[in-house]
């Protein structure tokens, strides 16, 4: 019998950014809401960022993806949101995290991106119900990888990386 998981109301917002109320993903994607993320880059300290493989089993299967990211769940920071899914999707904590860019708008999200560095021989304990796999990836491979339209990548990782890749790198 497949694992059977709850999921948190996650935060909706206007156009601003100011929280409009919670609703389940389901009513967000139908009702075309606006909705709040936490996205994080993780870098080695030889420089490399973690990218990894969305599971099959969750939205946008097997395309690659940020380190880690989510909804804000009703109740939640950007930062408290980050701090969550590094644990939940990455088995990562007790990592400092700084803020690369806020309100950063997408379509249908608006972001906060974080970044952390952790070091070379850190054990990634992915949950396998929404990561398939991790991969190291060098700056130069991650421009490559966004820069070509068959990579398989999702729309936030090319957005985040194209567009903040000098603050990420700082």
């Amino acid at each position: 019998m497949a694992e059977e998981r709850t999921y948190n109301k996650i935060q909706i917002v206007d156009e601003e950014d100011n929280i409009l109320g919670a609703v389940s993903y389901d009513e967000a994607i139908a009702g075309g809401y606006i909705r709040r993320a936490a996205r994080v880059f993780v870098f080695n300290e030889s420089g490399q960022i973690l990218i990894q493989r969305r599971s099959a089993h969750i939205s946008k299967p097997l395309m690659l993806d940020q380190s880690a990211a989510g909804h804000v769940d009703e109740g939640e920071t950007y930062r408290e949101a980050a701090l969550r899914e590094l644990e939940e999707e990455l088995g990562l904590s007790g990592f400092e995290l700084v803020e690369v860019a806020a309100s950063f708008r997408t379509k249908p999200f608006f972001n906060t991106i974080y970044k952390t560095t952790v070091p070379d021989e850190v054990k990634i304990n992915f949950d396998p119900h929404e990561v398939h796999e991790t991969l190291w990836l060098s700056v130069v491979e991650l421009d490559a990888l966004v820069s070509d339209p068959d990579s398989n990548c999702t729309d936030s990782l090319v957005d985040a990386w194209t567009k903040l890749k000098d603050k990420l790198l700082v």
